[in-house]
């Protein structure tokens, strides 16, 4: 399903967006009719996104489009973790704490409609969020993390280790192949985590049918919202205005919601 029309409008932007900053506007009007195409005949956003992604690895030539941006913000990302760990280590990884600071971390992105991130990574990762919904985890039950854009990812490997140090056993979950500037199994630095892959590059969170799963990200709130099937917790940021204006909040506000939560507002 699409949430709303502005949805289009941003596949749109983001994909001709795609091509200029891969320095390959001359197949522009390609990327239109594929496009064009789309928006007719699918009626899942996140099949839309991903297809026409598919489409600009086709167009450039590359399984990876955005390898060398990713590289970048994962330097960016190791930099600014340092700080964090040092920060959850003086209040005991506490785990709402870890959860604060993956959430608030949900600044980086090159591909929304309107969202200009007028923040560093560092001064970013202390912004409080504005609307945070309770939630309780089981140690007996089986949580899986999910996470996204490449650099902030850094900061969500804290969490996983607060969890870890509290008891628990969290797997990450990670896609399979590149989607704009997310992480992959192959760019992704392991150290020593449970990880589990899935296929292609939809958004994993599809993928989970048990558990309880703690998703980061935009792409993962919205396929949660078409065909999520589990108890959840999202992490991530106001950056589109469907969402400022469903929720009442300023643009680029961290937001901690339940899978409940958003079920109800956006079907």
């Amino acid at each position: 399903m699409w949430i709303d029309d502005y949805c289009k409008l941003c596949m749109i932007y983001s994909r001709s967006k795609d091509l200029i900053l891969l320095r390959h506007h001359d197949k522009l009007s390609k990327m239109l009719m594929k496009l064009a195409e789309v928006l007719e005949k699918e009626k899942s956003r996140s099949k839309a996104f991903v297809e026409t992604f598919n489409y600009i690895k086709f167009l450039t030539r590359s399984e990876d489009p955005y390898l060398d941006v990713k590289r970048s913000l994962r330097e960016i990302g190791r930099k600014v973790a340092e700080k964090a760990r040092k920060y959850l280590e003086n209040v005991n990884w506490d785990i709402k704490e870890a959860i604060r600071l993956s959430a608030a971390a949900n600044i980086i992105d090159t591909h929304v409609l309107g969202y200009e991130n007028i923040k560093s990574l560092e001064e970013a990762l202390w912004d409080k969020p504005v609307i945070e919904d309770e939630f309780r985890l089981k140690k007996d039950s089986e949580i899986y993390v999910v996470i996204d854009n490449a650099g902030e990812a850094e900061i969500d490997k804290l969490l996983v280790k607060s969890l870890i140090i509290h008891g628990y056993k969290p797997k990450i979950v990670i896609r399979e192949k590149a989607y704009e500037i997310d992480e992959t199994i192959d760019t992704f630095e392991k150290e020593d985590l449970e990880i589990i892959t899935t296929p292609g590059n939809m958004p994993p969170i599809i993928y989970l049918d048990r558990g309880y799963v703690i998703a980061k990200g935009i792409a993962n709130v919205e396929a949660y919202i078409e065909m999520g099937k589990i108890e959840s917790l999202h992490l991530f940021r106001a950056k589109r205005d469907v969402i400022t204006k469903k929720l009442n909040v300023p643009k680029n506000s961290v937001l901690i919601l339940s899978g409940e939560t958003i079920k109800k507002i956006f079907l």
